[in-house]
């Protein structure tokens, strides 16, 4: 489950990389442009709206369940249940469907655990409201809309 958790962070770490782009870019080269004032003036949703572009179009999702699905045994090993089990879990996952939000103020932490992946650190925070998960890498701090058929499982990712 360590292998799913170090890829899931991998996708994170990735988004992480599209927000700073994004963000370097509507401070400098856009900066004055018609579309870095759109994006200014739609706020927090526009950066969601872009995150979530970029994550779709770069097919990390489908890489991620394909290294979950690649793992199935080794994760069914490492934590004692069926390989069946865990194919059952990485569909109702269901990776594809997750997307970047923002997170509401009043969202009260749960817990957090820190993990690395490939040398970086990535705290992982989870919420009383089991639709958000938050991921924190390099300081920066992206939050995932967890779907509602994913939402039993998302006390699982400690142990991934």
């Amino acid at each position: 489950m360590k292998k799913f958790f170090k890829t899931f962070g991998g996708v994170l770490m990735g988004i992480v990389v599209v927000f700073g782009i994004l963000s370097v870019l509507c401070s400098t080269l856009l900066a004055g442009t018609p579309l870095a004032s759109t994006l200014q003036q739609l706020g927090g949703g526009a950066g969601a709206t872009a995150a979530n572009v970029a994550l779709d179009a770069s097919g990390i999702k489908g890489k991620l369940d394909s290294e979950l699905r690649s793992h199935a045994g080794d994760i069914a090993a490492a934590t004692g249940l069926s390989e069946g089990q865990v194919e059952d879990i990485i569909n109702q996952i269901d990776i594809s469907s997750w997307s970047v939000t923002t997170l509401p103020a009043d969202a009260t932490v749960a817990g957090s655990f820190q993990t690395s992946y490939q040398g970086t650190n990535v705290t992982v925070t989870t919420y009383t409201d089991p639709s958000y998960v938050s991921i924190s890498p390099w300081g920066q701090t992206i939050t995932l809309a967890v779907p509602e058929s994913s939402q039993n499982y998302v006390s699982y990712l400690s142990y991934l």
